[in-house]
């Protein structure tokens, strides 16, 4: 006789979702900043407090995944380097700023977006940010003095010599935070592209296009190359095999490097950006335990890092790096997989003569492979967006990692045999996969190219 264990009631809170809708898109769209009455209001904190307290009371089951503990470990990483680097508050206030700005918000994506419908409202919000930026970047160009519609937005860069690298509110008051959320964006719209029909097709062909010009107006090479990789990556996917797709990324390193040394002969922003990647390689050598504390890299250098994963290996030394890395790793490798099992699972079937859309099962199966498909190679775009900038800890990352999380947990539960690319064993491995970067960098520099 076989003994039943009680298994865990599932809650799914519609509340805990809506104040994650008002979160995310106060964040990225900004609507209270855009008003001088309302700039100060803090209501991204605030539904994200509500929508936190509402998940921990009302949605079963909580779980915490291995991305989640990887930044959590980070935490008293972060206020240890701190005080051993003589800035014992300022890490603890570093520390701060990884819970509010990563943690919270990866935590309540994977927990919230339960259905796609969730997960396409919260893409349509994506756009509907994407689109505003856009349009606020193109009244910058021919506005005086390049202010936008959007309160104290304003182009920058020599604006008398015609250069104006649009900007928007927020955190995305840099060229290349609004470029890396533009370029992740791109799988959204071809997603819907694929998925919708008539006049909502149209639709997307120009967004697409306004997504292109965005990018354009920003001035930003490294997310000009982040749109392009995903091209190339797309290509890779859809058509190499395994290895093939494994020697590019184990390549791709070695080939931005040599990008930028051959840039660095004629462009003085290049040659500073090798010597920054050099500095900060150095500063993880000095002090590989610790590195120089999170927020330290421009005092030791006078420059930031340009460069994502160097820079949180100068910063947070070789444990913090493989937390760091080992998160974003695996999160993109598991995609990855379940890109490949999917693929296969369904040319399985095609060749049993079993027709892959004959049920609601099959139906939302082929959903939640597009959806992990799309955010896939959005994380690719931040990958290759943030080698040449360094936004290691924008909100932008955490929450589209967090969307993918969801994507994932959501597949698992459709195909419990996927829950092997989803396993404490893979998270440990990317750990040690994410040093593939930071060696391929260092011997290239060595190499003198």
């Amino acid at each position: 006789m076989t003994r039943q264990f009680p298994t865990t009631e599932e809650k799914d809170s519609t509340a805990a979702f809506f104040f994650l809708f008002l979160y995310t898109a106060s964040s990225l769209i900004r609507p209270h900043e855009m008003f001088q009455v309302s700039v100060e209001w803090i209501l991204i904190k605030v539904f994200a407090i509500i929508s936190f307290f509402i998940v921990l009371l009302a949605q079963r089951p909580l779980k915490l995944y291995p991305q989640h503990w990887m930044l959590l470990a980070l935490i008293p990483l972060i206020i240890m380097s701190g005080f051993l680097n003589g800035s014992g508050m300022f890490g603890i206030e570093e520390a701060k700023k990884l819970f509010i700005s990563a943690i919270i918000p990866i935590f309540l994506m994977s927990s919230c977006i339960t259905t796609v419908k969730r997960q396409h409202i919260l893409m349509v919000v994506c756009l509907i940010a994407a689109l505003l930026m856009v349009h606020n970047g193109h009244t910058q160009q021919t506005a005086y003095q390049g202010f936008g519609w959007a309160l104290n937005s304003h182009s920058v860069g020599y604006i008398d010599l015609g250069e104006r690298r649009i900007t928007y509110l927020g955190f995305f008051n840099d060229p290349n935070d609004l470029g890396m959320f533009l370029v992740m964006n791109i799988p959204f719209a071809i997603y819907f592209y694929k998925i919708k029909s008539g006049i909502l097709k149209l639709a997307m062909l120009c967004v697409l296009c306004a997504l292109g010009y965005g990018i354009y107006l920003t001035g930003s090479r490294g997310s000009m190359l982040g749109a392009g990789g995903l091209l190339g990556i797309y290509i890779l996917v859809v058509n190499a095999g395994p290895k093939l797709f494994i020697s590019s990324v184990l390549l791709a390193p070695i080939a931005a490097t040599v990008v930028a040394s051959l840039q660095s002969s004629i462009d003085a922003s290049a040659s500073g950006r090798l010597e920054a990647w050099y500095a900060g390689i150095q500063m993880m050598l000095s002090n590989p335990l610790f590195g120089v504390g999170k927020g330290q890299f421009f005092d030791h250098h006078g420059l930031v890092a340009h460069n994502s994963y160097i820079h949180v290996a100068g910063e947070l030394g070789v444990p913090g790096y493989s937390l760091w890395g080992g998160a974003l790793i695996f999160t993109v490798l598991t995609s990855y997989l379940f890109i490949k099992a999917s693929k296969l699972k369904k040319e399985t079937e095609i060749a049993a003569s079993k027709t892959v859309n004959d049920d609601d099962s099959n139906k939302a199966f082929e959903n939640e492979r597009l959806l992990n498909k799309t955010l896939f190679f959005s994380m690719i775009g931040f990958m290759i967006t943030g080698f040449f900038i360094s936004r290691m800890f924008t909100l932008t990352l955490f929450i589209f990692m967090g969307m993918t999380i969801a994507s994932h947990i959501r597949m698992i539960k459709l195909s419990p045999e996927y829950k092997e690319y989803f396993s404490y064993a893979l998270a440990f491995r990317s750990m040690g996969y994410c040093w593939v970067v930071i060696v391929a960098v260092y011997i290239s520099l060595k190499l003198g190219l």
